[in-house]
This record gives structure tokens, sequence and C-alpha cells, in this order.
């Protein structure tokens, strides 16, 4: 019989839940009880709510009515005795089985055992220490408070800290830079999100100078990235407990496993004022602590991040205070930097507010952004509240107290995630989120209202002073998920390009572009621009692109490099300009037949490559030298980037110039196809 009472569901998960928290899901009897992926399916919305308050983390299948989630015997006995059909997914179990064996095999010489992807909080801070020491212009550690156990003793615990990323040398150049700050892994046992952030730092930092994308990020604003938010509590994860809280282990008796404050829980905004948006036990995974910000890691992240409350305003922190706390005020439209969260494993974006059904002020806003971030990482975007009350978060906590857009993502598909399936899919696609994120940060409650510049390329790398310089672009305004609710998109009205300066520097000059395909009437457009190099100096220079659409809106942008100095002859050139189809799991290749030349190709032959294809991060280029040698052009890097139009330089003097050449391309995965447009050798 299934129970109708929504009460009585509550009950009924809720006393099996106190039993469940206060054990330690033991890996090693064979006997033992053990996790599995289970599926459940609701039939309403109080169901749904039901689940989702005792599980935390769930991935929700609206079309079948559905929620997948770690359960053990107990959880899901429960579940059946309240009349919800329970289904054990035994592929995704068996993952989990193989990883839970791989805790108990020796510990490798660096990382998790079984874990190797992701670092542990030593390897993490060395990690920190090693970016400062070799980009000191780029990155610092900052040092921002004792965890609970170095609190109580110096010797033991951790000391948090935040690595700061950003161009130190043009600050005074720079007035006024926006502050990006992200918290990951706050919940101990979620491995992905600080180890998705840590390669998010490298790739900035890496990337500096060579990637136009990543140096005009971090010349403009700043990161903050606290990439282990729970230190104490992540070592015990990483020994396989699944692991939550902290290891605050005096607020009460409870078992050796169950203790701690969720720190997710204890943050001072709307501290403990849902009814389930957190417990009161304390060992219950989502006790919320004695008092609001009760707990030394909670302390030091506000301090950082607001400052200190004085007069009902935060002052001193990275970021500024400008919403009053009333629920129903909004932030300015105007207000410049980010907060976000990284947890897992829900497949989610989420945004304010968590302890109530009803819309925060700035909702439209939030809402516009989550959809843009989750087009690339393809999670359900939505209202943190939507499942289950929450009180006490971050998200909320920084959104209300200073009226930071604040959002929360849910990455991947369990906290144990396999290294394959992180590096394969959760990595590349967040990465993508993230750097789309990072563009937003002046004017994130405006910004993506707008075209999002996809892609920016020019049609020489260097050019001679006074030479003309053609810059284009790929614009769209339809990049949102839709699968919960319609944003609405428009046709592209115009586009510009500015050399050196951002669209909204003082003193930025616009250089209008035009459709290349002869109007602005679609939601994505192809754009570009003849620009005049006469008066550019020797060196590298920034081609920034911006989009308006018909609503008037400007939106995202992003920029190519280009150089000024002294351009060698061009030596013959041959193309091929036939178009071919790139499907799903599949490799053409496109021939130039290369003749009249003495000995052999250059030590820098130019190959220029323009391929629309949706996922750079599918794709693999080669180039075939008449005699089968390879050169690798491009290897599935990108990610979910659009395109690739750019030129590349290979050493092929060990090569006879005459022949066929072949460029080869070769789609990796299914869900994204394209075209090889035209590519062409310059000897």
């Amino acid at each position: 019989m299934r129970w109708n009472c929504t009460g009585l569901l509550f009950v009924s998960l809720l006393s099996f839940s106190a039993w469940a928290q206060q054990r330690e899901p033991a890996l090693s009897p064979p006997d033992a009880d053990r996790v599995s992926i289970i599926r459940a399916h609701y039939q309403s919305q109080a169901e749904l709510q039901a689940i989702a308050s005792q599980f935390q983390h769930i991935i929700v299948n609206p079309k079948v009515s559905s929620v997948q989630t770690e359960a053990y015997s107990a959880d899901i006995a429960a579940l059946e005795a309240a009349g919800i059909k329970v289904e054990i997914d035994a592929n995704l179990t068996a993952k989990i089985r193989a990883a839970e064996e791989a805790m108990l095999l020796p510990p490798a010489e660096r990382s998790i055992a079984g874990f190797a992807c992701y670092r542990t909080v030593e390897e993490t801070y060395t990690t920190m220490a090693n970016l400062a020491s070799t980009k000191p212009n780029l990155a610092q550690v900052v040092d921002i408070g004792p965890s609970f156990e170095k609190s109580r003793n110096a010797a033991v615990g951790y000391t948090m800290k935040a690595l700061v990323l950003g161009n130190r040398s043009n600050d005074a150049a720079v007035p006024s830079k926006p502050n990006m700050v992200v918290f990951s892994s706050i919940h101990a046992r979620e491995y992905t999100p600080a180890e998705l952030m840590t390669r998010f730092a490298e790739w900035l930092v890496n990337n500096y100078g060579t990637n136009a994308e990543a140096t005009w990020l971090l010349d403009h604003n700043r990161f903050h990235f606290i990439l282990q938010a729970n230190p104490d509590g992540r070592k015990k994860a990483e020994t396989g407990l699944s692991w939550r809280k902290n290891t605050n282990n005096t607020n009460g008796t409870c078992s050796a496993n169950a203790y701690g404050t969720d720190l997710n829980r204890n943050f001072s905004f709307h501290w403990n004022t849902v009814p389930g948006g957190s417990s009161a036990d304390r060992c219950n995974d989502t006790y919320h602590g004695p008092t609001a910000a009760s707990e030394p890691e909670t302390k030091n992240l506000i301090r950082y991040v607001a400052g200190t409350l004085s007069s009902g305003t935060y002052t001193g922190g990275v970021l500024p205070d400008l919403r009053a706390d009333a629920v129903n005020i909004a932030a300015p439209s105007s207000y410049s930097g980010m907060f976000m969260d990284i947890h897992s494993f829900s497949q989610l974006v989420l945004w304010p507010w968590g302890d109530t059904s009803t819309s925060a002020p700035n909702s439209t806003e939030l809402r516009t952004l989550g959809r843009r971030l989750a087009y690339f990482n393809g999670y359900r975007p939505q209202q943190s509240a939507a499942l289950y009350g929450t009180d006490g978060a971050t998200d909320d906590n920084f959104y209300g107290s200073l009226g930071a857009p604040s959002f929360t993502i849910e990455l991947g598909v369990s906290f144990f995630e396999s290294c394959s399936t992180f590096e394969s899919t959760t990595l590349p696609k967040n990465l993508s989120a993230m750097r789309y994120a990072a563009r937003n940060l002046r004017a994130p409650y405006q910004l993506p209202a707008g075209p999002d510049t996809v892609s920016v390329t020019s049609s020489a790398a260097t050019v001679a002073a006074g030479s003309p310089l053609t810059i284009t672009a790929d614009v769209d305004d339809s990049r949102f998920n839709q699968s919960n609710g319609t944003e609405a998109t428009h046709a592209i009205a115009s586009a510009n390009v500015y050399i050196d300066k951002l669209p909204w520097a003082s003193g930025a000059q616009a250089v209008a572009m035009t459709a290349v395909d002869g109007s602005f009437n679609a939601t994505r457009e192809s754009v570009r621009a003849v620009i005049a190099t006469t008066g550019l100096s020797a060196g590298v220079h920034t081609a920034f692109v911006q989009a308006v659409d018909a609503s008037g809106r400007a939106g995202t942008p992003n920029a190519v490099q280009f150089s000024i100095g002294n351009v060698p002859p061009p030596g013959p050139v041959f193309s091929n300009t036939t178009v071919f189809n790139i499907r799903d799991n599949t490799t053409v290749e496109s021939p130039i037949t290369v003749s009249g030349l003495s000995g052999n190709a250059p030590t820098a032959l130019i190959v220029a490559v323009n391929i629309s294809h949706t996922y750079q991060g599918d794709l693999k280029v080669d180039l075939v030298a008449p005699n089968g040698t390879l050169f690798n052009l491009w290897n599935r890097t990108g990610a979910g980037t659009d395109n690739i139009v750019r030129s590349f330089t290979v050493n092929a003097s060990a090569v006879s110039a005459n022949g066929i050449w072949k460029l080869r391309v070769n789609d990796n995965a299914a869900g994204d196809t394209g075209t090889l447009n035209s590519w062409g050798l310059s000897f």
C-alpha cells in the first residue's frame, strides 16, 4: 500500500536517517552494508521533496519521475516501506564497488588510493605554492585562518588558504578589478570540486601570455579560490569515509564517524530558519552547529569574502556589500564580481533562495546566468529551493548579505567519482562553464542577457605595422540550457571590435563589424571587421569583440591576440576549399597536391585550418605528409568551445615539399558535428 500522507513519509525517512548517519560505512568486511546506486520513483512533488531532503544529493529525471542517488540497505528499506519503488542500478553500483576495493589497496605514491586524479589537501597546497613561486606576478597564496583542529592545537589540522590569481603588475593601470570567489569541497567527501578548481587555476596561470582568453581574464580580474574549504574533513574523506562535515567533536556525543558540523548549513544569513533546511541533531549530516557561524572554518570564509559586520554593513572583504539585508531588496544590476560554491554530485546549477520558494529580487538575472552556465555542463538550472529547503548555505549567505551574484554548481555523478568519468566529462564541461562565468565578472547581472562571443580569430598572427588585419568572430544569443523554462533569445543586431581595451574601459573605441552572410538576422552570426593597424606599436595587441542583440543588450566579450612586427614575404600557398562534413565518430581527409617546388618543406610550414564544429574537445586534427609522416595539430582540447579557425606552424623540413598532403580530421564522440570548410599550406 502506498502512503499518501507526506508527514508519514517524512517520519519514515527520518526514523532511519538518524540511525544511518551514526554508523561508519565500513568497506572492508565482505558482508558489511555497502552503498548502492539506486533509482527511486516518486509520484508527487511532496514525495520528491521528502526524498531530496534526506539524501541531499540526487539526480532528478523529471521526465520519468525518478531520482538517482547513493543509498545503503536501510535507506532502501525505508523508501520501500514508504511505498516508493526502488531499483538498484547494477552498472553504476559495480563502479562504486570497484572504487571501494581500490580504497583497500596500499596507498599510491601520490594522491588518494584508487583516485590518482584527485589531489590530497597537501598536494593541493603544494600546487598552490608552486604556482605562486613560479609565477609570482600572477599567483599568491593567502592564509585565511586555522581549521577547527588547528584552532585547538597548532600542531595538527590546517591553515586554510586562498589562491589569489591576477596580473598584479597592471593593478595601477586597471583599477577596480572585479573579484571572483569560489569555494570547493566544503563538503569533505566531494572529491571533484577541489580538483576542478585547481585545474581551472592551472589553466589560467599556465596559459597566460599564449592564450588570449586566459591572458585578458588575469589582466582584468582577480580570482580567489579556496580550493579546500574543509581541510580537516577532507583528510578523513581521503581514507574512503563518506565524511561530509568538519571535525568539531565538542558539541555532544556521537558515534566515531558522525560528529562534526555541516559547514554549508552554518553560515549566518538565514541560519536555521526552515524546518528540514538543516538539522539540530548534532549527529546528523546536516547539523547546523550550535549557533550561526559557530565554526572556525565558517568564520574564516566569511571574514575573507565579506569582511566584518558593523552597523548592518560588511566591510573589508573581497566582495563589496551593496545590498540591504531585507529579503525583497535587489542588489544593483551594476554589481561587479561573483561568488560560487562547487559541490557534487546532483548535476545542477543553483541560485538563491534556498530557504524559500519565493524568488530572489534579482531572480531574473540570476536565472539568465544560471541557464547560460548550464548550457556548458548540461546540468539542470533552477532556484536552490526547487527540490528542498536549505538554510545557512553559502550562496544564500553571500547573495543575501552582500548582493553578490551567487551560485552553487553540483558536479558529476558521485561523491567519489571515477577518474575516467571526471576527466572525460565532468572536467571539460565545467571548465567551459567556469571560463564563461569568468568572462562576465564585470557585470554578471547584465552581460549574460546579451550574446556570447563564442570565438575570435585574426587573419594573421603577425602583421607589419600599417597592414590591414581582419578580425572574425562567432557570436551567439541562443546558448542557454532551456530544460527548465525558456529563456528569450534574439537576433544579433550588431557587433564591435575594440583594440587593447575592453568595451567598458575608458577610451575604448568601437570598430563596427559586419555580418559575414550579409545581414544581421539570426541568433548566431559570424562577424568580421578589417582593422587598420597604423599607429599600433610593435608587440602583442588584443582585439576584444562584443555583440549586441535585438533587445539592445550587450553580451559577454572574448578576445584574440595578434602581433605587430616584421613579417617575412609569403611563400607559395596551396589550398583546398571543398567542404567536408564531419559526422559523429568519423574521420575525413581533405587532400592538397603540391607541385613545382624544389627540395623539402620549410622548418616553419604554416597550416591554416577553418573548421566549424560545436565541440572542439571532440576533434583530433593531423597534417599527413606525402610520405605518411603525421604532424598532430589538435588533440581533443578546448572542451565545449566552438570551431577551430587558426594557423599552425610545423617543422616539415625532413619531408619532400611536392606530393599529396592531407588534413585528417577525426571526430571522437557523439552529439556534435560540423564541417571542414577549408585549409591551406603556406611554404
